[in-house]
């Protein structure tokens, strides 16, 4: 559970946002419902996708898992999708490693 994949926040003025520590809102909870923000919005549909992730994160085994965190990624780059920078795990080398094929 990430920022976007299995939690949800809606702030003081009704914005709904991935996170409360992730504000950037994808609607109204006066003008949409909670599940129509979740999923069908772009955002929220592209934070579920680990796919997505860029950098460290989104060649790390565990990003299925773990995914880092959007909200630090944000904070520290302006962008959610970017490698957590205070995450210290270096992904193994082979591109592609998913965490599956570990077992």
């Amino acid at each position: 559970m990430t920022d976007g994949n299995g939690f949800v926040f809606i702030d003081h003025r009704g914005e709904i946002c991935p996170s409360g520590f992730l504000p950037i809102p994808v609607g109204d909870i006066r003008h949409m419902t909670l599940a129509e923000a979740y999923r069908q919005t772009d955002l929220f549909r592209r934070l579920r996708r680990p796919e997505l992730l860029k950098g460290r994160c989104g060649r790390c085994e565990f990003r299925e898992i773990c995914g880092g965190s959007r909200s630090r990624a944000f904070g520290l780059t302006g962008d959610a999708f970017e490698t957590d920078a205070w995450c210290s795990y270096e992904p193994l080398a082979r591109p592609g490693l998913v965490l599956q094929e570990l077992r």
